[in-house]
């Protein structure tokens, strides 16, 4: 058995797709959508406890925003979440 406590908050990662350039207007034959760079990442810091709880509440902070994948990476201690002035529920830029 550990001692360890669990996370007061995450770390939160958003997928950002890439943009894709529009087909083609030549008479060349189109192939499929063009990549035009590697999709970025953007994470928040959310002094949430539950995991799917501070996805969701991420999600809802990029409710305009286009994103494929969300998801936890590093759990945030009690300590963590007061030395980045994080209230209960907060969700910010990291």
């Amino acid at each position: 058995m550990t001692d360890k406590t669990p996370p007061a908050g995450w770390v939160v990662q958003v997928t950002v797709p890439a943009p894709i350039a529009p087909p083609s207007a030549g008479g060349t034959r189109w192939l499929g959508p063009v990549v035009l760079a590697a999709p970025s990442f953007q994470y928040f810091n959310v002094a949430i406890a539950a995991a799917n709880k501070a996805v969701e509440a991420t999600g809802k902070h990029l409710a305009k925003a286009k994103h494929d994948d969300t998801r936890v990476v590093r759990g945030l201690s009690a300590a963590e979440i007061t030395a980045l002035n994080l209230n209960a529920g907060d969700v910010k830029p990291a």
